[in-house]
């Protein structure tokens, strides 16, 4: 009886986490990527939020190294978009559509953002715009989901455009 015992909870433990996996949806997926300014200067040390654009849920957050690179594992299939927010949380850029397949691997995701936005200058000081806010980031991003290739950055100014 006690052999049986141990076997039965030997076998939990072995199959525990790939039943867990499959009861999750199958999260294998990595999504990676480099954040840079709109000269193309890497950002380091900037925190980069993962979105899912269907129900806009804040899937994950991580910090990009010191050469602006992130990766975001275990993911869900979805369609997501990364943002990079600035110290006040503000979002201050933002990828194209990002969609993730069961077991896929997306590399060389592009985020960026100016360097006024990123220290918090400008209309996200002040409050913000419909461009600036997760509304207007995940609209954009889903308008531009068939378009590859194109990193959108925010530059935000002081001035009002009715000045």
């Amino acid at each position: 009886m006690r052999r049986l015992l141990v076997f039965a909870l030997a076998l939990f433990t072995t199959l525990h986490p790939v039943l867990a996996a499959a009861a999750q949806g199958q999260a294998s997926g990595t999504i990676s990527g480099t954040a840079a300014d709109a000269s193309g200067k890497p950002m380091s040390n900037v925190t980069v939020r993962l979105r899912n654009v269907v129900n806009g849920e804040l899937t994950s957050s991580t910090v990009t190294n010191e050469v602006g690179q992130f990766m975001f594992v275990g993911l869900n299939p979805a369609t997501y978009t990364a943002e990079v927010v600035n110290a006040a949380g503000a979002v201050v850029g933002t990828s194209t559509s990002i969609t993730l397949a069961t077991g896929a691997v997306v590399t060389d995701v592009a985020v960026g953002a100016s360097a006024a936005a990123l220290a918090g200058a400008g209309a996200a000081a002040s409050g913000g715009s419909f461009f600036a806010s997760t509304a207007g980031i995940i609209t954009v991003a889903a308008a531009g989901a068939a378009v590859a290739g194109v990193t959108v950055a925010s530059t935000q100014g002081t001035e009002s455009p009715s000045k």
